[in-house]
This record gives structure tokens, sequence and C-alpha cells, in this order.
């Protein structure tokens, strides 16, 4: 079957994937807000890794108030379940989010129109603005850390992707083209992609919580399509706990491992100078993680330095 085109007013339609797993009061709050959306999805589809029936008991309380369809993850990790979804697509959108996520009313509507705009396909994803999240403009010292592991200057560093594949949020103080901040990767939080240019390159297969998935496959869509944060297109992101997040050495050692892999594979990053930036980073999270003082803080040390 083709893809469908779009509704009656002549819209892109899109399809959202959700990849989840032991979430389901998060799932409740996720598949509530999608159906309060202006324009909602012309289907969801929901990838569930969990060991218990709980998630599929959300999604049969949910059928009949949404086109839903689900699914068990083939593969229990969040890049494979979300590939696994895309498959399945038949939109000209595809739209992925977290289960932890809960989306403004015009949020899909925004997102969306960017491409309903878009009559040459030059863009090929947008993702939209996390409510509450602060990033300030870097100041002092760590501005000048990011000048110097990047090689050229930058007010912010927001949206752009460099040294030892470090990435950066917004500021939302960037020069904009109206709603929108161009960027050099986007996050697999709430953000909308081609069907097509998807599929041509698909998240990587990174393992268990898959550090770093969604620059891997941003920054290979942006060496052909466009790609921008939305400035107004507003999400809540709970940032859920989970199994993978409380093993705080496996979290550090596969922030390093898979950023040593977008550095080679995106950023052609190599030999002695690689080495030399990698190692700069590793100090730099040593002394925030040591600043933060939080839980874990001697698995996580390790990790960083063990991977």
């Amino acid at each position: 079957m083709e893809p469908a085109t779009g509704n009656e007013a002549g819209h892109l339609a899109c399809t959202m994937v959700i990849a989840t797993y032991e979430r389901p009061e998060d799932l409740v709050r996720m598949l509530e807000s999608i159906s309060r959306q202006e324009r909602k999805p012309a289907m969801t589809i929901l990838i569930d890794a969990s060991k218990s029936g709980s998630t599929r008991a959300v999604f049969e309380n949910f059928a009949a108030k949404l086109p839903l369809r689900y699914e068990r993850a083939i593969v229990p990790s969040a890049a494979e379940q979300r590939n696994q979804g895309a498959l399945l697509v038949q939109t000209p959108l595809i739209a992925f989010a977290d289960d932890d996520d809960v989306l403004m009313p015009d949020t899909c509507e925004k997102l969306c129109a960017v491409f309903d705009d878009d009559s040459l396909g030059q863009i090929g994803g947008v993702a939209g603005r996390i409510a509450g999240m602060e990033r300030p403009p870097p100041r002092g010292p760590l501005w000048w850390y990011y000048r110097l592991q990047a090689g050229f200057s930058h007010p912010t560093y927001g949206g752009k992707l460099f040294g030892p594949a470090i990435n950066c949020y917004p500021s939302y103080t960037e020069p904009s083209s109206g709603d929108l901040i161009a960027a050099d990767w986007l996050n697999s939080t709430c953000v909308v992609y081609r069907t097509g240019v998807f599929l041509r390159e698909r998240f990587p297969s990174f393992q268990g919580y898959s550090f770093m998935e969604d620059v891997h496959l941003s920054a290979r869509i942006a060496k052909t399509h466009r790609l921008y944060f939305h400035t107004t297109a507003l999400f809540e992101h709970h940032d859920a706990p989970s199994t993978w997040k409380r093993d705080f050495g496996g979290m550090a050692r596969s922030r390093i491992r898979n950023q040593r892999i977008v550095a080679r594979d995106l950023l052609g990053q190599h030999g002695a100078s690689f080495q030399l930036r990698m190692l700069l980073h590793r100090i730099f999270v040593t002394i925030y993680v040591l600043r933060r003082r939080g839980a874990g803080t001697i698995a996580e040390l390790m990790g960083t330095w063990s991977a």
C-alpha cells in the first residue's frame, strides 16, 4: 500500500512511533496528549519491550480513542524499537516521541506545518522544544572549552555538533528563520522526519539505552537535508527513571563509546588529535560530575575512564 499523501486540508499525514518499556502511567499521559492534538497523527505505533502486560492494557484502553497499533519489540533497544516501528509507517511524515513526553495541543500541527510549506523537500527533520528546559548561553571557561573543541567561534554553540561528538541544545537566543533554528543534529524526543529520508538512514544499532543514536541518525540526514529546532512547538519531557539510567557506570561507558562512534563516522575524527580531544572531554566530564556530587558519582567516574 502506498503511503497516504495527506488529510482533507492538504496537510502531509504523519505517523507517530513510540518505543516503550515498563512505563504504563507515563504512556497514559502521552497518549492522552496525542488525543488532544489539533492535528492528530494518522496512526500511533507502540513498540513495546515490557516484560509485563501493563503496556498492552494501556493500548487496549486507548484503542477506541486513537488510531493505534501495538507490536512487541523484536530487540529491546530504543533505537531498534524505533526502526521496527518505522517499517510499518505508510505516511509521508514520521514522528518519534518518548513514552514519558507530554505534547502541547498544537505541537504536532507546528512541527508538521514546516513540511507542508517546504515544497522543494529541502527540510529533513524538525524537533520540538522541551518546555522549561533552560540552557543559558555558555560563558567564561565553558565557552572557551567549546571554542577549543570546536575550532570555531559561536555565541552559544546551540544546535551544533563538534569536537569529540559534543552536541548542544539551542539556547533559543540563536538567530532564527521565523520559528526555526538551524541545527547539525536533532534529538529523538518529539521529532518529525520525512519518512523516505528516515528509512534511507535509520537509527544505528546501538544497544540498550542507545545513547547518541539520535545524533548519529540526524547528522547523517543533515548531509543532504536541512535540520531545525522549532522555537514554539513545545512539549514536556518528564525523564522517567529506567533500568538503564540507574546503571550510572554503564551509562557513562555508553556515552563515551557512542561518542567515539559518532566522532569517527560523522565527523571523521581519528588519530592522535582525536585522542587528545577525547582526553580533554573526559577531564571536562570528570570535573562536571565531581561538582554535581549526585548519586552514583564513583560509578559514573569509573565508567567515564574505563570505556
